[in-house]
């Protein structure tokens, strides 16, 4: 249960191939090793794996030898002679199947369990040219003797970049025949923890408190390769996504992204030192520039490879690379906590030809939170063209004033979103309109269109938000279109849904059925989304219509998802989205087929969705409740964790119990503690309000 696992064939599952495999991180690699286990301790590494012949094995750094024994068993020597934390050892051994490339002569090795060989092409077929593009835009050579990545089944994280040989969840590769409806694949966890092996592995934090220098590059490098290799407005959009999804996370907003409360836990602040930590990066490239951004990352490799760090680490190799002092950067953004929450608002006065800004920061100014000082691009833009302005926010009121040769047409604060921010800026919906046809950079679009979608019953609105769903050159605002239009409702937002239904990408028509679900009082959208999962091209497209259905509760609905559970299909996607929209449904006669899917035998990804359905049926009916908790000790943590959130959903104080007994005895530090103890608090409270 820590350290080391085992999956094994059981009675239930046959055919599952053994896997041996290790997890070090947090502090688990002494459970079967005994070492001192902190990452301010390297080592060199040497691993001897004695296995049955048909077996793979991979391990830290150069194979060696392999000797075949006499009782026919073979022995595999990898050695690790670049020193590593303890951390980041690993072991995988059974029954893989092995792609292998080079690259500059290094060996590349592709492994994943027997029965996915058909996968490896379609899910790293990118890794040589990010190789390409960390090593050459840090100007450090990729820094180990091979690179591993191997695929496992039931994996404690999503992927875990042990030096030279990183571990991922069997959950991120891609089917071939769902490969074309993907838009970036898996290269988010590849890229990710290709990264890592220099910033994590080459140069490790000292300790779990500046673990950010880990994570925050790595997903830092996740949206550059996105950047360089899919484009400018795509890593846009994932970083503007990223800052939405950290506001969310209120419990963060107090804590800093070097936090000396952290023991390793990475889950429970993963916003922080994750989201966050990239976004600090981002912002130290805008500060820097990207030559000086680059060399300073350059030298902080050189000057710290194969050693532990602190921040203060990075901060000096910036001022000695770039001769730029950052610590006021450092001090607000990365020691201290939050960030900047704004109230802008402005008026034009006709007579002086001039705009007032008037900025207040709202944020409240308590523990690790103050007050911030930050740069802003201001653009104003009227009939005659767009004009910048650069102003320094660093009160917590301040106006400002801009020249203007006409009454502003759309008014831009942080233009491009370059600051980790929160903003109130009330626009009439006349600018916001023009604001999502005419901004040039994604984020502003983005807040228009989402904005837009606040506004009830505005004809202009729907009309802007048609357009851009139909016609915005950048696909994430098309989504972000469609999403708004949803939100309105009404016959006239649904018409341009419906038109991008047939949109040349899948994740945008995917994007569109689903938010179809939304304009329930059309008759006949049963009809179409019934059409669209039996037709359309992309699987994917097929299995939002089947939860899109389920989510309408049309009288056809029952029968049309019960026939498509029936249906085979790559990765079981459309039978695991007809489990869904059954469970959208809520129609009980529904339950008998999600106690099938949902039993031992069933494939892994298809009970969790069968699981995550029957959450909402009869939740007074305590035998589901009682089958639901017994899975809680299934060897499965796939199984386990969808369980959890299931017995969430269902509300019943009788799994507080369970769950706290899990929480104590059992579960990866990792990845299940965060959720059950998310589940508890969500059941604690369910109970006390009752």
């Amino acid at each position: 249960k820590k350290g080391l696992f085992f999956i094994l064939p059981s009675k239930d599952y046959p055919q599952l191939p053994v896997e041996i495999w290790s997890q070090g991180e947090a502090e688990d690699t002494h459970a079967y090793i005994p070492l001192y286990d902190y990452p301010n301790d390297r080592t060199t590494s040497e691993m001897l794996l004695t296995v049955p012949a048909s077996w793979i094995t991979i391990s830290n750094g150069r194979l060696v030898s392999t000797i075949t024994e006499r009782d026919g068993d073979k022995t595999w020597d990898w050695k690790q002679s670049q020193p590593l934390s303890t951390y980041l050892i690993t072991v995988i051994a059974g029954d893989f199947v092995e792609r292998d490339a080079t690259w500059h002569g290094i060996p590349l090795r592709y492994v994943v369990p027997r029965g996915n060989d058909a996968d490896v092409e379609s899910t790293f077929t990118r890794t040589e040219q990010m190789l390409d593009l960390f090593s050459s835009h840090l100007g450090v050579p990729y820094p180990w003797a091979q690179y591993a990545q191997t695929a496992v089944n039931d994996f404690t994280a999503g992927g875990m970049e042990n030096t030279s040989a990183t571990t991922i969840d069997a959950d991120y590769l891609v089917v071939p025949q769902l490969a074309p409806e993907e838009r970036i694949g898996s290269d988010l966890v590849i890229s990710h923890e290709l990264s890592h092996q220099w910033f994590g592995d080459l140069v490790t934090c000292k300790d779990w408190t500046n673990l950010w220098l880990n994570e925050g590059f790595a997903t830092f490098f996740e949206h550059y390769w996105t950047e360089q290799h899919y484009g400018a407005d795509d890593a846009a959009y994932e970083y503007w996504t990223d800052q939405n999804q950290w506001f969310r996370q209120q419990r963060l907003y107090p804590v800093p992204v070097v936090n000396s409360n952290f023991d390793g836990d990475s889950v429970e602040y993963e916003g922080d030192i994750y989201n966050k930590g990239g976004w600090v990066l981002r912002m130290l490239q805008e500060k820097l520039g990207d030559h000086d951004f680059f060399a300073a990352l350059r030298h902080y490799l050189e000057v710290n490879r194969g050693q532990n760090v602190v921040t203060a680490d990075l901060v000096k190799a910036i001022e000695q690379a770039t001769a730029t002092s950052v610590d006021r950067f450092f001090y607000q953004w990365v020691y201290r906590a939050g960030a900047p929450e704004f109230d802008v608002s402005y008026t034009y006065d006709s007579s002086a030809r001039q705009v007032t800004l008037n900025v207040a920061q709202i944020q409240k100014v308590e523990g690790l939170v103050g007050l911030f000082d930050v740069p802003i691009e201001v653009e104003i833009t009227t009939v005659g063209g767009h004009k910048s302005y650069p102003i320094e926010i660093s009160a917590a009121t301040q106006s400002f004033t801009f020249p203007s040769d006409g009454e502003p047409l759309m008014v831009l604060f942080d233009k491009g979103d370059k600051i980790l921010k929160k903003v109130n800026f009330k626009k009439d919906p006349t600018e916001l309109v023009y604001q999502l046809k005419n901004a040039s950079d994604v984020a502003d679009r983005a807040d228009a269109a989402v904005a837009l979608g606040a506004l009830k019953e505005d004809s202009a609105a729907v009309a802007a938000l048609g357009e851009a769903a139909q016609h915005d050159p950048f696909w994430g605002i098309r989504v972000e279109a469609i999403r708004a239009l949803s939100r309105i409702g009404g016959p006239d937002t649904e018409k341009p849904v419906l038109a991008e239904t047939q949109d040349d990408r899948p994740w945008v028509r995917e994007a569109a059925v689903r938010a179809l679900a939304a304009f329930k009082q059309d008759s006949s959208l049963p009809e179409k989304l019934t059409a669209i999962a039996a037709n359309d091209s992309a699987y994917r497209v097929r299995g939002a219509a089947l939860i899109a259905l389920g989510e309408t509760k049309s009288p056809n609905a029952f029968d049309v998802l019960t026939s498509a559970v029936k249906s085979d299909s790559p990765d079981d996607i459309l039978r695991r989205n007809a489990l869904a929209g059954l469970g959208a449904l809520g129609d009980n006669r529904a339950a008998p087929i999600l106690l099938d899917w949902y039993s031992p035998g069933k494939p892994f990804r298809t009970r969790s969705a069968a699981i995550a359905a029957i959450a909402r049926f009869d939740r007074s009916n305590s035998d589901i409740t009682k089958t639901l908790i017994s899975y809680l000790h299934e060897p499965y943590l796939d199984v386990r964790i969808s369980t959890v959130f299931a017995l969430a959903e269902r509300g019943d104080p009788a799994a507080i119990g369970p769950l706290q007994e899990l929480l104590d005895n059992g579960g990866s530090e990792l990845s299940e503690a965060p959720d059950i103890r998310t589940a508890l608090s969500i059941l604690k409270s369910r109970q006390g309000s009752n």
